[in-house]
């Protein structure tokens, strides 16, 4: 047995590599690892210790130990280390030798890092769990569902088995302790065990290693890298819980692309098979003017949608074909493409990409090959989408990267269309598992590590952001993967490390958490048919208050939200209550739909009223219309400024400020935008 300790913490472990106990020095709490059954699993077979050799070596210091670990049937050879670095207890799995390269995977059986025996803890958690492999609705098979659980250990029902998990910690208001790990699919396994003392009712929160695969098609993985972190109130909220440990790994997790932070982006949709051509180039150059002048030169990312082939889910997985109908001049396509791309840039800062799949082959498609696609167990091809126009199936990426077939295809892309930092890819998702003829599987580690990753860095290398569509049923830790997601929920985890277009249902509830578009943008569209004769028109005109609405209501906002960093999140049934480090507070009432954003004094939202300050401007709007005094922000009183009625025309000085002024008053037109800019 061998005993870690530093300022902070002592840990007793096992003679095996395996925690006993935690003792948090500052607090007194005392946690637990794993019992005296704990085992290691080679490729599914638990072994016994005395089936290995074991060899540990502690540091000078008594901060660390190494466990060096020989079984002797296999000539393996693993270390395990174990080290103190203040509040955390770092943990490492090396795969030293493996001569007859017979290690698959390793598992910790009864084998938790951290467990905790207080029913009066709670715990949080995000728990993935895999569904059905049968084509469902709207496309896709075998994909994941996430729900983040939050409950006291005591009130809890017990798991049967362990609980596939994405993040997980136990907390108690004077602690929160919790496992992180290097590993990108379902890294945890947590599980609630049943209070002997009162069946039914929980009485332990477990904290496990996942399943540890160590060969990847013919590469292997990095070491693992784990770590036990207890902090205590790290927010200023004066507790330790779910909201420090968030706010943990969302300070651990890179930021997301700065050109996200500070555009308005938003898909247009141009074709559709079906429907036919909703949006020209002409009128797409229209729709960019008008957002630029209505918002007074915000930058823009505009998506084209159904740019390629015959419209929307056509031609893929080639992507080297203009869809002509949207030219002027069919014959000049993609010149009149490149005149958009050019003209949406230097006039008015837009830099137009495209929707591309790389996730779906069209039988009709000129790359199509029956080599790259996924596999069920029983051979066939993975169908996606069987329609008397259109029939298609999932494309193995590990497959198609190894193959280097989606490599040409993105240079064929790249060749036949302009493409400036960033694209948005439909659907990119790792769960295009494949059963081969050979025997072997692909899986969702193989299609992340050996598909996606390739096709991200790809990309990268050659200056271009990877956007997608949202989580897509993934089991991946999302954060350093992609920057953002079209369809997108905001959260403490992911703030400012990925941004998306939030699930926008033009309600308070939406745009106080922070969204922006969510809704493609088309500039003729069919008339919705109501009822009788009656019918409601579907275009850009007719959707402008709803464009004006989202930018204002929506989109400004969440980027006042993205230049701070958020300390806390709380949510129930009826309220959601956000604080930033800076002191802005957002309070929403679900059950009323109302929304009041405060910095200090200072009002930025009102329900469907805006006063948001960005940088030398504040973007100010009604979507009812009022005649109010607005208090503002401190560093707005010492310079006069200039207010502008705004329209996608352009716009028109209304007033003029003088310095010293504490506050102003502003009489706002329904969905009429007004800026306040400095001046000098």
């Amino acid at each position: 047995m061998h005993t870690l300790e530093n300022e902070w913490l002592a840990v007793a472990l096992y003679g095996w590599p395996g925690v006993r106990e935690y003792v948090y020095k500052p607090t007194g709490t005392r946690m637990a690892g794993s019992g005296p059954d704990g085992r290691l699993a080679v490729n599914g077979m638990e072994l016994e210790w005395d089936e290995w050799d074991i060899d540990a070596r502690p540091s000078p210091d008594g901060t660390a130990v190494s466990y060096r670990m020989g079984l002797r049937r296999l000539a393996l050879r693993i270390a395990v280390e174990y080290r103190l670095e203040q509040q955390t207890l770092a943990v490492k799995v090396t795969v030293e030798d493996d001569p007859q390269a017979a290690l698959k995977k390793l598992d910790w059986r009864r084998l938790p890092l951290l467990s905790c025996d207080d029913p009066s803890f709670s715990f949080d958690r995000t728990e993935v769990r895999q569904k059905s492999w049968r084509l469902i609705p709207g496309g896709g098979r075998g994909l994941y569902d996430r729900e983040r659980v939050r409950d006291r250990i005591g009130d809890a029902v017990p798991d049967p088995s362990e609980v596939p998990t994405m993040h997980a910690c136990a907390f108690d208001g004077n602690l929160c302790g919790f496992v992180r790990t290097n590993y990108p699919v379902l890294p945890l396994q947590t599980r609630v065990s049943e209070d002997e003392r009162y069946p039914g009712r929980g009485g332990r929160f477990s904290i496990a290693p996942n399943t540890y695969q160590y060969r990847v098609r013919e590469r292997t993985m990095a070491p693992l890298e784990l770590a036990v972190v207890f902090l205590e109130d790290i927010n200023g909220d004066g507790i330790a819980d779910d909201c420090d440990y968030h706010l943990w790994l969302n300070r651990q997790f890179p930021d997301a692309d700065p050109l996200y932070k500070k555009a308005i982006w938003y898909q247009v949709f141009n074709a559709e098979k079906d429907r036919g051509v909703l949006t020209t180039f002409k009128e797409t150059l229209e729709i960019i003017r008008q957002i630029h002048h209505v918002t007074g030169g915000v930058p823009q990312i505009a998506y084209l949608i159904g740019w390629q082939f015959d419209g929307h889910d056509t031609g893929y997985p080639s992507l080297n074909r203009v869809n002509p109908k949207l030219a002027e001049n069919p014959e000049r396509a993609e010149e009149e493409l490149r005149e958009l791309v050019r003209r949406a840039k230097e006039e008015y800062d837009c830099i137009v990409s495209y929707h591309i799949n790389l996730d779906d082959a069209y039988v009709d498609a000129p790359d199509w090959d029956p080599a790259i696609l996924s596999r069920d167990p029983d051979g066939a091809d993975r169908l996606w989408l069987d329609t008397p126009k259109q029939r298609a199936y999932h494309i193995c990426h590990t497959k198609d990267v190894e193959s280097g077939q989606v490599f040409r295809r993105i240079d064929d892309f790249l060749k036949a269309v302009p493409v400036e930092r960033t694209v948005q890819v439909d659907a990119f998702r790792n769960t295009n598992a494949s059963w081969e003829a050979d025997g072997s599987y692909i899986g969702p580690l193989e299609e992340f590590v050996c598909g996606m990753q390739p096709i991200l860095a790809y990309f990268r290398d050659k200056g271009i952001d990877v956007s997608t569509e949202g989580l897509n049923g993934m089991s991946i830790e999302d954060s350093g993967v992609f920057s953002a997601y079209w369809h997108y929920s905001p959260s403490l985890l992911y703030h400012g490390k990925i941004v998306g277009g939030g699930s926008v249902d033009m309600n308070a509830i939406a745009w106080g958490k922070g969204a922006s578009f969510d809704s493609d943008v088309l500039y003729r569209g069919e008339p919705t048919r109501l009822l009788g004769e009656q019918f409601l028109a579907n275009d850009f005109e007719s959707k402008w208050d709803q464009v004006v609405d989202i930018i204002y209501l929506g989109s400004m906002l969440y980027q006042f939200y993205l230049e701070r960093e958020m300390a806390e999140w709380r949510e129930d049934g009826r309220r959601i209550y956000i604080r930033y480090s800076d002191g802005v507070t957002v309070d929403i009432d679900k059950a009323e739909e109302r929304l009041a954003v405060r910095w200090g004094q200072v009002t930025i939202a009102s329900d469907g009223e805006r006063f948001v300050p960005l940088g030398d401007r504040i973007y100010a709007y009604s979507q009812g219309g009022s005649d109010r005094e607005w208090t503002l922000p401190e560093d707005w009183r010492v310079g006069g400024f200039a207010a502008y009625r705004m329209s996608g025309e352009g716009r028109e000085r209304i007033g003029e400020y003088p310095a010293g002024l504490s506050s102003v008053r502003l009489r706002l037109e329904p969905r009429v935008p007004v800026i306040l800019e400095r001046m000098g």
